[in-house]
């Protein structure tokens, strides 16, 4: 993102940011409080409901477990659809993961490497 100068960055603080402090200004983020709404939908880091808008979520960093035949199994981060709150997969080495259980209505898109594919 850094060598893309059009680029514009928006945080929206979260749980750990208020330890961590707001990004260098040199970075050019903008920082701003939850819910921030964007189009039909209420940007949050908590995955709490919005009375009027659809919730895309950051906070939970959601995994789906995939099992083969042999107890092989695979734990991949997912984009989690539901009916009034989305959670946002995260990405690294240290994010932990919540894993998913999908309910009625709900879709689990799993990702890995550059790829995205429907699960549920």
């Amino acid at each position: 993102w850094a060598e893309r100068s059009t680029l514009r960055i928006t945080l929206i603080r979260g749980n750990h940011d208020k330890r961590a402090g707001d990004p260098p200004q040199y970075l050019g983020i903008d920082v701003v409080p939850e819910p921030l709404p964007l189009g039909p939908f209420a940007l949050q880091h908590e995955p709490d409901p919005h009375p009027e808008l659809h919730v895309l979520a950051g906070h939970v960093h959601p995994v789906y477990s995939l099992y083969g035949r042999g107890r092989q199994s695979l734990r991949l981060a997912c984009f989690y659809l539901g009916q009034r709150v989305s959670l946002l997969p995260a990405f690294g080495e240290f994010t932990g993961g919540f894993r998913i259980q999908p309910v009625e209505h709900s879709s689990v898109y799993v990702t890995g490497g550059d790829a995205v594919w429907r699960v549920v």
